[in-house]
């Protein structure tokens, strides 16, 4: 198997070498060049390196797509070699932070949320009792990464900004420690030296992490610069801890979930006031938000709502994924290339079952234009439905058939799915795709 070393190399020698790049940025799953000389890109070689998805020349910056769980490092790598300097703004660093931080434990939202689908499927079908030890058992391994969720952002979050990422767990684990959370039985605030402490439930939150975690990473820096190297071992752990964890439980924390809830308040009642027009916008607009990786910026309000009893940003947004996967079964049932017919056949596979559309979207998608209005079209009706009926998602998982059952309601959830996944595929066959040579 390639490593990150090793593609960024390939990758720098087919566009043209260090000497073409003039600059490099990344967004969430893409790399792009600004080359001196376009010509010098050899796109086909690109495609050919294994964790290239697509290459392709967008005028002004050649893209190279690599997929959220290889950019990152890429683009790492090909920064050391090249010395270039990393040129994003604020917004791109947010957004680079945050992909950074949470796309670690994607996969394992994914795996414990089809452990909450299967359950749901288990009881419904009264194959296994909800009061037996089988249940919560189960029930433990797809709840673990939601309840423990602060702890894993811990972890994640400091290694995006280097620092000592057992630290930043620590900080995570400290607002979900026994006896700082027995606390609440007693009242709903303490005192630190004094100073008044609001409590509150911090399992399953992502906001105050993702404010504590920044601050601690400045933090551990400026230690490392004044304390001496012989007792930094204890010391910059030590001072961390004592400085942070209060800080967090005082200010970070109460003001995480505020903006939280604040954000979700918003977001429902956006809904509640014309689900079926925010989510046809949303069916209409994930597919593009997921390319350009702006979906990023949602997924910690969805995991905000599905703390707080559910999720409806999700259960559009599915109708963008549903609309892809019936673009790409249009595609597949229409083409006779047989390379097309392969790519998509073998795009629907993980999309059906896991709800992974990456081979569809830079494998058929982008290539053929005039399919993004037919996503962006089934995706608005599809999302509409699932918006105007109110349905909503109980566990973070990523839209697929199989995950169906943790949305409610669930018939109505069907429906909108289906029509976003037929009136892609029918849209596809009846107007075709655009040819070859008209590919970007």
């Amino acid at each position: 198997m390639m490593s990150n070393q090793d593609l960024a190399k390939d990758i720098l020698k087919f566009v043209g070498g260090n000497e073409n790049v003039t600059s490099v940025v990344s967004c969430v799953t893409q790399l792009r060049f600004q080359l001196r000389d376009h010509q010098q890109a050899d796109k086909a070689e690109l495609e050919k390196l294994p964790g290239v998805l697509m290459a392709y020349d967008a005028g002004e910056k050649f893209r190279i797509v690599l997929g959220i769980e290889k950019v990152a490092d890429v683009y790492q790598e090909i920064v050391k070699s090249t010395k270039l300097k990393k040129k994003q703004t604020q917004v791109q660093r947010v957004f680079d932070f945050i992909s950074r931080s949470l796309s670690p434990v994607i996969t394992v939202f994914a795996g414990a949320g089809m452990i909450k689908a299967l359950l749901a499927i288990l009881t419904m079908l009264h194959w296994l009792s909800p009061q037996s030890g089988t249940y919560f058992i189960l029930a433990a391994a797809g709840n673990s990464v939601f309840y423990f969720l602060p702890i894993m952002l811990g972890i994640t979050c400091s290694m995006a900004l280097g620092a000592n990422p057992y630290i930043g767990g620590a900080i995570g684990a400290a607002l979900l420690e026994p006896n700082f959370t027995g606390l609440m039985q007693h009242g709903s605030a303490t005192s630190f030296l004094g100073i008044p402490v609001l409590l509150m439930s911090y399992s399953s939150t992502i906001f105050p992490i993702f404010i504590a975690i920044p601050i601690y990473a400045v933090f551990e820096k400026f230690l490392r610069k004044i304390i001496f190297k012989d007792i930094q071992l204890f010391m910059v752990s030590m001072l961390s801890l004592i400085i942070i964890v209060p800080l967090t439980a005082m200010v970070f924390g109460p003001f995480g979930i505020y903006v939280g809830h604040l954000i979700s308040v918003v977001v429902l009642f956006l809904f509640s006031k014309s689900g079926f027009l925010a989510g046809a916008v949303l069916g209409a607009s994930w597919t593009f938000l997921t390319i350009v990786g702006l979906h990023w910026a949602l997924i910690p309000i969805v995991i905000n709502d599905l703390a707080h009893g559910g999720d409806p940003l999700i259960a559009a947004a599915a109708a963008g994924v549903f609309a892809q996967m019936g673009m790409a079964l249009g595609v597949f049932l229409k083409t006779k290339d047989k390379n097309l017919k392969s790519i998509a056949g073998a795009g629907l596979l993980p999309a059906i079952f896991s709800g992974e559309t990456s081979p569809i979207l830079y494998g058929v998608f982008l290539r053929f234009r005039r399919t993004f209005l037919y996503v962006a079209i089934a995706g608005a009706v599809g999302g509409a439905i699932s918006g105007g009926a109110g349905v909503k998602s109980h566990a973070m998982v990523f839209p697929s058939f199989l995950s169906m059952p943790v949305f409610a309601p669930l018939g109505l959830y069907i429906i909108g799915m289906l029509v976003a996944f037929v009136g892609a595929a029918v849209l596809t066959m009846l107007f075709g795709y655009e040819n070859k040579n008209e590919t970007l």
